[in-house]
Order: structure tokens, then C-alpha cells, then sequence
């Protein structure tokens, strides 16, 4: 998950903790809308199928940072 932006790391962090797309944007005071866009570009990088991949992933990995 190393090619991934400061952003696109954070948002699969908040996932990878149980947190929705819905209190991601609020939590990072942004659209929903730009929320699902990080997801999408995150799944095209790392051929993850959806966000429960992606949470289930970094957290087995111990963070996204950890690649």
C-alpha cells in the first residue's frame, strides 16, 4: 500500500477501524462523494474488490502504512 497518498492511507485506516465512507467525509470534513473517489482509486491501486476487502486487509496488515 506503499503508492498510496497521505489521503488514500488515512481513509483505509478509518475503514480498516469499522468507520463508514459517510463518517469518514465528516470525520475528514469532505463529501461523501470524495470519500467513494479515495475507495475507488485505492481498489485500482491495490486490486482490492470493496471497502470490506480493503478494511480486512490493512488491519491484518497493521495499518496501511505497513506496506
Amino acid at each position: 500500500m506503499s503508492r498510496l497518498t497521505d489521503r488514500e492511507r488515512e481513509v483505509v485506516e478509518m475503514l480498516s477501524r469499522g468507520m463508514r465512507p459517510s463518517q469518514i467525509a465528516d470525520a475528514l470534513c469532505v463529501s461523501h462523494s470524495t470519500v467513494k473517489t479515495h475507495i475507488v482509486n485505492v481498489c485500482a491501486k491495490t486490486g482490492a474488490q470493496g471497502t470490506l476487502e480493503l478494511a480486512v486487509t490493512a488491519a491484518r496488515a497493521g495499518g496501511p502504512s505497513d506496506h
